[in-house]
């Protein structure tokens, strides 16, 4: 047994949704997913490669060249588009690809090491049809092929021990792609060191972590500029006049607050003030006693960053009361269009349609802004759970516009987000994992995504890990996980049979006039076996939504893809309450 240790390129391929295919038409998935590898072998000796491995749906391939290695995956992807022009939708096999030019130890015709395992794991982070290239790759292709690839953060992935610096391939050309990164986000902010008012020198570490905890958290977001720590903290210790020091910064917005540890508790306050106005936008005190002082930062960070910045925020509650005033409606660009799409209530028909025009015109304007797409999507979902659209599910411009805006834009955690329902809805729930799990690491503290996806995740089955999610949604930003946290915590309940709990979770809904907002309280009251207040609510359902039956209630839930134990454990309420099923479907 030999082996020697090179430094060498390594393309992962594997088939997206192989086991639904195979479920579905395994003759007509294994005929396409050997003319697919005929395709990656005929590929990879075009381009001087050696494919290594062939196991299953996945493929392993060598190049010397990482350039060569790119120029070949896209090739591949370009051939195995053109052959599933011809396949419908539901049949297609589409290939997620990863790259990593990586140290790998060579031994009897394979290839093993962190070399291989990171090219694995930046093909599970890939969408199905593109390709993720690690670090490493983008250094040597960067200007050398022609297409562009987006900066997709430092990776956490299983089993490497250090973060990778991924890349993924977007649509778009290099040039394309600077004007895109020019489009101004109008968004800054600096974090001012937060003054430790216990005078205690040596207890400078904690307010001092705080603020490089609240500037790292505050920079993974992309609609804001948050000035570094060595540009803020020159000021520490020094008494400052906000506007003045905003305006010498250049910036929007600052942050500053202020500690005191008192024994075994600490007192932190922050303030969120607006360098224009010298207005305070934003102001919170927390209370709390330091049995771990790492998990006290943490959650004092999570607080501060999700109330800040994640979801409806205060930056953003601010931004959007003048986004209408900013320009003549002759002078809008996209993302002006985008600003007042955000900035306008989308929770009545008339809003709905406001904002749907608004989001049109800002991708009529410019195609390649990933924004607008995503947000369109979004406003489908929402306007099918609303009523104001009547189709019997979200229509197949959700996946359309939410697919488009993450190859835009890989790196916007809300494009993740609305793709994940996307594929939520369509029962692919692979790749909905996927993109839950991208959201999370790109928005670890922005409550809207994790009380959004947190329901979603509660709705499959994973009660636990759900109710986890949105509780700590709740936890960061109320007002942003309202509905969703609620609706959880709701279906959770009644599960375990606390009809009472079911209830009171409910009555504090935000949207008391939902269909669905209503129809829970005909479950949990039949169940309680208090059948005038069932009826009432159920005639509240009707007088809403005048198709509405048990096998109606049964077809939307069936498509949040709940459970069937748990379906039919749901439905009984109804049958007790007066309304049995018609259908055995």
């Amino acid at each position: 047994m030999t082996s020697k240790r090179k430094l060498t390129v390594i393309l992962s391929a594997d088939a997206a949704g192989y086991s639904r295919l195979m479920a579905a038409d395994d003759t007509q998935t294994l005929r396409a997913l050997n003319e697919s590898i005929a395709v990656y072998r005929d590929r990879v000796k075009a381009h001087d490669g050696i494919v290594i491995d062939t196991a299953g749906d996945s493929i392993l391939a060598e190049f010397s060249s990482p350039v060569e290695a790119v120029r070949c995956a896209l090739d591949i992807q370009n051939d195995l588009s053109v052959r599933n022009a011809e396949v419908p939708d539901q049949s297609r096999m589409l290939f997620r690809i990863g790259i990593n030019l990586g140290d790998v130890i060579a031994e009897n015709g394979g290839l093993y090491g962190d070399g291989v395992n990171v090219a694995a794991r930046l093909q599970e982070l890939s969408e199905p049809g593109g390709l993720c290239i690690s670090g490493s790759v983008f250094d040597q292709v960067e200007g050398k092929v022609d297409v562009a690839f987006a900066w997709a953060g430092e990776q956490l992935v299983k089993n490497i021990p250090r973060p990778v610096r991924a890349y993924r391939l977007t649509s778009k050309t290099e040039s394309t792609r600077s004007a895109l990164l020019a489009m101004p986000s109008g968004l800054s902010i600096a974090v001012l060191p937060f003054t430790n008012l216990g005078g205690d020198p040596s207890e400078d570490y904690f307010s001092d972590g705080l603020t490089e905890d609240i500037i790292t958290e505050l920079a993974r977001f992309r609609d804001l500029h948050v000035l570094a720590r060595n540009t803020t903290f020159q000021y520490k210790g020094q008494a400052v006049d906000i506007p003045a020091l905003g305006r010498k910064l250049s910036v929007h917005y600052i942050l500053e607050g202020s500690v005191r540890k008192a024994g075994n508790r600490v007192r932190i306050t922050a303030q969120l003030i607006e360098v224009a106005t010298g207005a305070h936008c934003w102001a919170e005190r927390f209370d709390r006693e330091i049995a771990d002082v790492f998990a006290v930062q943490d959650e004092i960070t999570g607080k501060i960053v999700g109330t800040m910045a994640g979801g409806w925020s205060s930056i953003l509650q601010n931004v959007h009361r003048a986004a209408t005033q900013r320009k003549r409606p002759a002078d809008l660009t996209a993302y002006d269009l985008v600003l007042q799409a955000e900035g306008t209530s989308a929770f009545d028909r008339d809003g709905y349609a406001r904002t749907a025009a608004l989001l049109k015109r800002a991708m009529d304007l410019d195609p390649t802004y990933a924004r607008p797409r995503h947000q369109y999507a979004w406003l489908l979902i929402r306007g099918w759970i609303f009523r104001f659209e009547a189709s019997v599910r979200p229509s197949e411009e959700v996946n359309a516009n939410a697919i488009a805006s993450v190859q835009l834009d890989p790196a916007d955690a809300l494009a993740h987000r609305t793709a994940a329902y996307g594929y939520f809805f369509d029962r692919q729930l692979d790749l909905f994992e996927r993109e839950v799990r991208l959201a999370f690491e790109l928005a670890p503290y922005n409550a809207e995504i994790f009380t959004q996806l947190g329901m979603a995740v509660t709705f499959t089955g994973q009660w636990e890990r759900g109710v986890a999610l949105v509780r700590k949604a709740f936890a960061l930003n109320e007002a942003s996980a309202g509905g969703w946290y609620h609706s959880a915590l709701y279906y959770d309940f009644y599960r375990r049979g606390e009809y009472r709990n079911a209830l009171e979770v409910i009555r504090q809904h935000p949207f008391q006039n939902l269909t669905e907002t209503k129809w829970k309280y005909v479950a949990a009251y039949g169940e309680l076996g208090e059948l005038d207040k069932a009826r009432k609510w159920w005639q509240l359902c009707v007088a809403e939504e005048p198709l509405v039956s048990s096998d109606w209630v049964r077809r939307t839930l069936r498509l949040w893809n709940f459970p069937e134990p748990f379906l039919s454990q749901y439905m009984e309420g109804f049958v007790k309450a007066g309304y049995p099923l018609q259908s055995k479907e």
